[in-house]
């Protein structure tokens, strides 16, 4: 995108700016893409030739930022088979064959059906087997999870899947279902990839969904072969005037410690790789996150440790990630495996600094020790996981998970994100999350853990930006332009009612979104 050359500025509008140091105005001003002023008197003028737009009172607020979720697979799904909210297996199956009908009608008819999104605790049972995938006939057919750490396979993808036993995987092959590095290492080198047209192309549909949610910055986890196929081609070269900043993180999995991997070196004011991420465990939804003690629904399992906890090595890699100027994520969701991640955490050096993934329940002795540290942490996975875990963790568990309020008091940093395509990536979702403490089916789940609006408001903003060493998240002099217009002050609702909407989104200085019912501010 190109900024805009003339000065603008923003007049009688209610602004939160994210900046300690000034943290309401009425008017802001920017020019080439860049804040040149931020004023708290009503009205200001505007530098000659500039143009001077009254907002009538509206709020705003940096860009969201999403400090963890997943682009191009957020950006893939938007082509498959949506399994999210089924209510009953019937639904399920009626959408599967539905999406193979689609398929079939396209002329695709040796392709794959993919699905995604399913999750048990929506019809309150058991996870599908590969039984619920006959309506893809014989073509192959997989459907994820909504964590993405398991999956179930029909009979004809089965065919052609390694059934082995795998470190730090699960499989099921009577039923179909493949857990953590099994559905990560046998079923997903199995499935053909989409071309690289496709993925530019669902990559520009994913940009435009987050832009109406609000969002102008994310932290992406991406494999090695996306950065460099799809995300550099399409961020970084100034011709395809890309909108929204993405800060990538490469999936590491099994880089040998002694031979570093050759990475991308292109980035641009849109496009830059800052960390390595590693695995310490899975899931609590799939009973995979490593925990101290056994699951309370499943006494038999502790979890998984995997990847470089696994083989005794976090500590090693970490500082090995971290002599390549990058920071090392690691995603740990386990009690256990937030133990093992800190004592890690301890051995390496501050900078760039370690970023805690999840980080969904911690034992308290262990909440202390993330003062001063990053905690990127997902608030609407507190309202989807709410619904399970009081049957994993038992009572006595609950004041381990997500444990926003002690965290702050105990001077971690807080960014938040979405996980996307796990859930929604809609950050007022989140931020109705991290403050009601109410779950998906709207009922309060440990509210004690619960935040303030402001606090969540910084998480998605100033914090992440922070974490993520991007540009924007406060709107002061010098950062970028990057802000968005809500219909009405977050401050001033009831969040357990109703959610603010989006009416823009601005990038560099530049909308990138309008509302339908919303006029335009600028003029083209």
């Amino acid at each position: 995108m190109h900024a805009t050359t003339r000065p603008i500025t923003l007049v009688n509008a209610r602004i939160w700016t994210a900046d300690p140091a000034r943290p309401h105005a009425r008017a802001l001003s920017f020019r080439d893409g860049t804040i040149t002023a931020v004023d708290a008197a009503p009205a200001v003028d505007a530098a000659p030739g500039g143009d001077v737009v009254d907002l009538g009172g509206r709020w705003v607020g940096p860009a969201f930022i999403d400090a963890h979720l997943h682009l191009t697979l957020g950006a893939a799904t938007l082509a498959q088979c949506d399994l999210s909210g089924c209510a009953a297996r019937g639904e399920f199956e009626a959408r599967i064959a539905a999406h193979a009908g689609a398929l079939d009608a396209a002329g695709e008819r040796g392709a794959w059906l993919v699905g995604f999104g399913w999750n048990e605790s929506d019809w309150r049972g058991e996870a599908p087997t590969r039984a619920w995938l006959s309506a893809a006939g014989s073509r192959p057919a997989v459907a994820w999870r909504m964590d993405q750490h398991a999956c179930v396979v029909n009979d004809a993808a089965l065919a052609l899947l390694d059934t082995s036993p795998i470190d730090g995987g699960e499989i099921e092959a009577d039923l179909g279902i493949f857990r953590e590095q099994a559905a990560w290492k046998r079923v997903i080198p199995a499935i053909p990839a989409p071309s690289l047209a496709a993925k530019r192309a669902n990559l520009a549909k994913a940009t435009a969904y987050l832009h109406a949610l609000g969002i102008g910055s994310v932290g992406s986890m991406e494999y090695l072969c996306d950065i460099r196929d799809v995300l550099v081609p399409s961020l970084v070269p100034a011709r395809d005037a890309p909108t929204l900043r993405v800060h990538a993180t490469v999936l590491d999995r099994d880089w040998p410690l002694a031979q570093p991997p050759e990475l991308p070196r292109e980035s641009s004011g849109f496009f830059r790789i800052i960390g390595m991420k590693s695995f310490a465990d899975g899931t609590l939804g799939s009973r995979t996150a490593w925990m101290l003690e056994p699951y309370a629904d499943k006494p038999e399992t502790c979890g998984l440790a995997m990847e470089h906890t696994l083989r005794g090595e976090l500590a090693d890699w970490m500082r090995a990630v971290q002599r390549l100027g990058l920071s090392p994520s690691v995603h740990a969701i386990g009690d256990r495996a937030a133990r093992a991640l800190l004592d890690a955490m301890d051995a390496c050096d501050d900078a760039p600094a370690p970023r805690f993934e999840h980080a969904q329940t911690l034992h308290p002795r262990e909440i202390p020790r993330m003062a001063g540290r990053f905690a990127s942490m997902q608030p609407l996975h507190k309202a989807d996981d709410a619904r399970q875990a009081l049957a994993r963790l038992g009572h006595s568990r609950i004041e381990r998970f997500f444990a926003f309020r002690a965290l702050m008091a105990h001077g971690a940093r807080l960014a938040f994100g979405s996980d996307w395509p796990i859930v929604s990536p809609d950050p007022l979702l989140g931020i109705k999350a991290a403050v009601t403490g109410l779950d998906l089916d709207g009922r309060p789940f440990a509210t004690e853990h619960s935040i303030t609006v402001h606090e969540a408001l910084t998480a998605y903003t100033r914090t992440a930006a922070e974490m993520l060493d991007l540009p924007g998240g406060v709107l002061a002099e010098g950062r970028a332009a990057d802000f968005v217009v809500l219909d009405r002050s977050p401050f001033e609702i009831d969040w357990t009612r109703e959610t603010p909407r989006v009416e823009h989104t601005f990038a560099a200085g530049e909308a990138v979104y309008r509302a339908h019912h919303a006029s335009p501010i600028l003029r083209t």
